[in-house]
């Protein structure tokens, strides 16, 4: 039976769960459902990247202050959806979860589904009740790995089966690409040097300090190294963490070898993965980790810090690894990915790797779900509305 499924998420940026959002309504569609990928639009220009499904745009109006900003986006998606008829709502976040769970209190919807791609520390009580109603108003919950299946069993009374995540061999492959030759010249990358590429932007969460300290470690070796902070795109405020950031680079004289791109075009994603010698990416806090997936399928070798959710989805042998309690491991991990064994090793192991995480059985897996939902939905479905397709 074919359903109509709404995937909701904060942002039409690349952050993790917009990409999985994306990537589970395009599955769902491909298997014959009727998915619309919907978010809140403060642009006006739409998705980063146009998908294989419908999209709703929600016209969002910017909002510095973050409390406030939660609360403006909660109620434009509670509007936008008013009236809307689906089989099943799917929130990606805990805003978009809690304009759903007040279209439950005003019987407008019997139910919704969340996935817990990972939690915040928010020291703000708004913001800290808002994540925590986000996670104990949903009907049917999800999670991306074992390590937030157990913190939300543990410490939030909740059993959230692990979904997973997935990786497009299409788009991410070690082929090159149309974009792959211009690259370095669009971006200001210099021709000839080695590239230790992060991703995600310059945020404590990312661990960049860190990696900046590992990279200046690794020029007195190899100074033809060159390290690249690409994206980092956000709702939250990471100024704090940048100014840290901006004042030891400054201090390590290494600023002329560094390039931060900020948010950078989806397209050129896979070319960033193939130009790179290698992904560094010590993250104190993921989900799942979804770009060293990206990585991996288009050959290119990958650092992981030790630690769930990683070690519950990759061997020993699909990466490198560092320990974050051990600062001098990053460094030697990053000599380690630039040796033409492990480059070679990689080529072949990456995509072989990245092909056990495919989309379709992650599609799969929120089924049963989505089907109690669905009934839930026919038995009292709402007045049907017209949606508007986002800018293409």
């Amino acid at each position: 039976m074919s359903l109509s499924i709404g995937i909701l998420t904060h942002s039409t940026n690349p952050r993790g769960g917009v990409v999985h959002g994306m990537a589970l309504a395009e599955a769902l569609c491909d298997a014959g459902h009727d998915a619309t990928l919907i978010a809140p639009d403060v642009t006006g220009a739409g998705f980063f990247r146009t998908p294989r499904c419908t999209t709703y745009c929600i016209p969002a109006v910017p909002e510095p202050d973050l409390p406030t900003l939660v609360e403006r986006r909660i109620a434009e998606i509670r509007d936008a959806l008013r009236g809307q008829q689906f089989d099943v709502l799917h929130a990606q976040d805990p805003i978009s979860a809690n304009a759903l769970a007040e279209l439950v209190e005003e019987g407008r919807i019997p139910g919704f589904a969340r996935t817990v791609h990972h939690l915040d520390h928010f020291s703000h009580p708004v913001l800290a009740a808002r994540q925590e109603r986000g996670i104990r108003a949903a009907t049917e919950l999800f999670t991306v790995s074992t390590l937030w299946e157990g913190i939300l069993r543990n410490e939030h009374g909740r059993e959230a089966p692990v979904v997973g995540n997935g990786v497009d061999p299409v788009r991410f492959s070690p082929m090159p690409g149309a974009r792959d030759a211009a690259l370095r010249a669009r971006y200001h990358l210099p021709a000839g040097q080695c590239l230790i590429l992060s991703v995600g932007g310059i945020e404590r969460r990312k661990n960049t300090l860190h990696l900046l300290e590992a990279f200046v470690a690794l020029r007195r070796e190899r100074p033809d190294a060159h390290l690249v902070v690409a994206g980092g795109a956000s709702l939250l405020d990471h100024s704090s963490y940048r100014t840290l950031f901006a004042a030891r680079l400054r201090e390590s004289g290494a600023a002329g070898h560094v390039t931060i791109t900020g948010p950078v075009a989806d397209e050129d994603m896979p070319a960033f993965y193939r130009q790179a010698d290698v992904l560094a990416y010590p993250s104190i806090t993921e989900g799942f980790g979804l770009c060293p997936l990206e990585a991996l399928a288009c050959g290119t070798p990958v650092i992981v810090p030790e630690i769930a959710p990683f070690t519950g989805h990759l061997s020993r042998a699909d990466a490198l690894w560092c320990d974050l309690t051990r600062p001098d491991t990053l460094f030697l991990a990053l000599r380690d990915a630039l040796s033409v064994k492990n480059r070679d090793r990689f080529r072949i192991s990456g995509p072989a790797t990245a092909r056990r995480f495919d989309w379709s059985s992650v599609a799969a897996r929120h089924l049963p779900a989505y089907r109690r939902l669905a009934a839930l939905s026919r038995a009292d479905a709402p007045v049907s509305g017209v949606l508007s397709s986002c800018p293409k």
